[in-house]
């Protein structure tokens, strides 16, 4: 998956940020996404698209759609999974490190974290010395 590419896959497998999308590229509904120089907008797509919009309301609903929490992490896991600097640095700082932005992101995030995003969360929550996760997330 190239950078540009990105945008579109997660439209397809989270449909909950299209919305966001079609306002901030100026498109009517249903109108298709733009297909090239999206790359150069992963961080910001990623953070505003699918984090504030979609993952951290989700992670913060007491009745929490679970079917929708596993398309998001299912999408981060796809991305981090194309090892460039540039996707991987991307999904870190905005995805990964806005589960420490309230503590319920965290706790219900932990259950849907595997492979790859489950190593790094560890690794970041000993890094950051997090209160209650100094030793990093259990294993499964």
């Amino acid at each position: 998956m190239t950078p540009d590419e990105i945008l579109a896959r997660m439209v397809e497998t989270v449909p909950e940020t299209r919305p966001f999308f079609e306002e901030k590229y100026g498109l009517r509904p249903g109108e298709a996404l733009p297909v090239s120089d999206t790359g150069a907008d992963l961080y910001g797509n990623l953070l505003d698209g699918l984090v504030r919009t979609v993952l951290q309301p989700a992670l913060a609903t007491p009745e929490r759609d679970e079917d929708l929490l596993r398309r998001c992490f299912g999408f981060v896991e796809e991305v981090y999974a194309i090892d460039t600097e540039h996707t991987r640095g991307a999904v870190y700082f905005q995805v990964l490190e806005s589960l420490l932005d309230d503590r319920e992101y965290l706790v219900n995030a932990i259950p849907l974290l595997r492979g790859t995003i489950r190593e790094s969360v560890s690794k970041m929550l000993r890094t950051f010395e997090v209160v209650g996760y100094e030793d990093g997330l259990p294993p499964l």
